[in-house]
């Protein structure tokens, strides 16, 4: 009797706990509505949505930034607050715009907007994103991440943010120095951009020695050119093929100085003419003059420099014959000699003046003959002026013949 009414109590036990247990279990249910209502099924659409822009990375070759424009639409029937959420990536920092604030717990990620939004509303906000690499970074693209999102947290789906850094060009520097005069100098810059797209910025870093110093623009000591120099920030967009052409503005003291010059940073240029070394020369009146900043206007030293080539006071004025005497005496010797030339050739020809010593021995001959032999002499006087009117010189052979002709 004792075994049976162990079992029965035994299993009322059981019952009773099962019955214990069901509350419990029951009330588990109320736990579902925590989760989002974007990803219960059945919930109704998000009605806040964002999209994003191209970011594109310029200016500070050191740390670009770019804008960075988010538009905001409210697709819903009413009214209503209107947020998004934005991620960036590693290299990349939020530094201005957009009402926003760091996201709870959830690195590089920020919450911004929050403006009222009607129906079928939007607005755009304007950010702007810094590059935060240790090292500067060219041609490369990261990706970011933008998300609508009402006041209730509801969340849309996030779409890309393509971020781009600038990418590597060709940049050629040109610079000449003026003469050090009264401890100053001026150094002309021409920096012109050989590549094929616009540039938002570049830095020139200025190398001094000991006893030379820039005084004007603004070169400020960054630490990039490990204490020898400083750098010359130049932010103003270049478009390709226009030059940016600049004055810098040096004090020297103490002799003949170099100076270097060289764009920066030096990986992101692919052409080798981006370094130039120049030499400062010319007298000065010593440190003295050099703390006086040069005058702001570059034509005013430029109308002191020529005083300095003196030497050309000191030439001799030109003396004596000049070079048009000696031609036309040149021209008159040549004009002689031509004239003589031509004579002599003229009596080597035998001319008219060969023919006048036969007439000569002709005409005594023709008084001598008789009256008989006047035929003989009218055709002998025919035949001598047949032979003086002939251009050629008579040859020897008849010669003999006149003068037995006449005789």
């Amino acid at each position: 009797m004792n075994r049976p009414l162990r079992s029965g109590i035994l299993g009322a036990a059981v019952l009773a706990l099962s019955a214990l247990a069901t509350p419990t279990v029951a009330g588990a249910a109320p736990a579902k509505p925590t989760v989002s209502p974007s990803t219960t099924a059945g919930s109704a659409a998000p009605t806040i949505l964002a999209r994003a822009d191209i970011v594109f990375l310029g200016g500070d070759p050191w740390h670009p930034s770019g804008s960075l424009e988010v538009k905001v639409v409210n697709e819903g029937g009413t009214a209503a607050k209107g947020f998004f959420v934005l991620r960036l990536p590693p290299n990349a920092d939020l530094t201005a715009g957009g009402d926003c604030r760091a996201g709870d717990g959830a690195p590089r990620t920020w919450v911004c907007g929050g403006a009222e939004l009607p129906a079928g509303g939007d607005r755009t906000y304007r950010l702007t994103v810094t590059s935060s690499a240790a090292q500067p970074v060219f041609g490369v693209t990261e990706w970011g991440s933008v998300a609508g999102q009402d006041a209730s947290g509801r969340a849309d789906r996030p779409t890309d943010v393509r971020i781009n850094w600038p990418d590597r060009t060709t940049l050629r520097l040109r610079a000449t120095a003026g003469p050090v005069v009264n401890g100053a100098a001026t150094i002309r810059v021409r920096v012109t951009n050989t590549g094929t797209f616009d540039i938002g910025g570049y830095s020139l870093n200025v190398a001094t020695p000991d006893g030379v110093w820039v005084t004007a623009p603004r070169c400020s000591d960054s630490g990039r050119t490990n204490g020898a120099g400083c750098e010359i920030l130049r932010e103003r967009g270049l478009a390709d093929g226009a030059t940016d052409s600049f004055d810098v503005r040096v004090a020297a003291t103490g002799g003949m100085k170099s100076v270097r010059l060289w764009l920066a940073p030096t990986n992101r240029y692919t052409n080798p003419d981006t370094s130039v070394t120049l030499r400062l020369t010319g007298g000065g009146s010593g440190g003295g003059a050099a703390t006086t900043a040069p005058p702001a206007d570059p034509t005013t030293q430029a109308t002191t420099a020529p005083a300095t080539p003196a030497p050309q006071a000191t030439e001799l004025p030109r003396t004596g014959t000049t070079t048009i005497v000696y031609g036309l005496i040149g021209v008159s010797l040549l004009t002689l000699g031509g004239g003589l030339l031509l004579l002599r050739r003229r009596l080597q020809r035998g001319g008219p003046a060969t023919a006048s010593p036969i007439v000569k021995t002709a005409m005594p001959a023709r008084t001598s003959c008789a009256d008989g032999h006047r035929d003989a002499c009218g055709q002998t006087s025919t035949t001598v002026g047949t032979i003086i009117g002939r251009r050629r010189y008579l040859s020897l052979t008849h010669r003999p013949t006149v003068r037995r002709t006449i005789c």
